[in-house]
């Protein structure tokens, strides 16, 4: 593929990436408008038509990006082995939630910035909280980081591009949600970005790496 291509496609993920920091803004002003009283139905209101459509925007991009280069990625049937190895992945996430755990717990680290950013806000709109991080982040940053990050260095068929490719997706990912600044939470969080990357590699259809980020910041904010 054209390097100029290349870059191209990755500045299109910043500036959707930064749409995507904007939305969340959005959403939020109903909230911080109110001092915390919006009603439950115009805070779902924003956030449908905000973040539905964003998603429209990055599923059609992406759409898009699989015409020109299918390579069998696309809506694929689940089967036996599918949900083996989703069964896997869910166990390789819990073990790395729980490393976490395990870590903060021993003052190895901190919780990271991010989670701690998460629970100021949904102590504050805990409405506002839970659409952003279960309902809207899955899918946006999926596709974000593994629908049209990794589909913008071109073909994926060769295996070393694959293997690098993954790489970039998974340290992104880590690094948009904790810097340098707070290593083992970089760590933790490359490592789930890994999950979601193999997920998608293995079953080239983005809904499966979607589900596993929904469960994933389901459980986070629950627990």
């Amino acid at each position: 593929m054209n390097i100029w291509k290349v870059i191209r496609r990755c500045a299109g993920v910043v500036v959707l990436f930064g749409l995507y920091m904007i939305a969340e803004m959005i959403v939020m002003i109903p909230t911080i408008a109110t001092k915390g009283k919006a009603s439950t139905g115009l805070v779902a209101l924003v956030f449908a038509i905000v973040f539905g459509s964003l998603i429209y925007l990055l599923a059609t991009t992406y759409q898009y990006y699989l015409k020109r280069d299918p390579e069998g990625f696309g809506p694929h049937a689940p089967t036996r082995e599918t949900w083996q190895f989703m069964g896997k992945m869910v166990l390789t996430l819990a073990l790395i939630q729980g490393f976490s755990g395990i870590a903060i717990s021993l003052h190895w680290t901190a919780e990271s910035q991010n989670q701690d950013a998460l629970m100021q806000v949904l102590q504050q709109a805990p409405l506002t909280m839970v659409l952003i991080a279960v309902v809207g982040a899955p899918p946006v940053e999926e596709l974000l980081f593994r629908g049209l990050l990794m589909h913008s260095f071109g073909s994926l068929k060769d295996k070393r591009r694959l293997w690098a490719v993954s790489i970039i997706s998974s340290v992104v990912f880590g690094l948009m949600h904790a810097g340098p600044s707070e290593p083992l939470n970089m760590l933790v969080y490359i490592a789930m970005g890994a999950v979601f990357t193999m997920t998608y590699v293995k079953t080239k259809d983005i809904r499966y790496s979607i589900a596993l980020h929904f469960l994933n910041n389901f459980i986070a904010l629950m627990l």
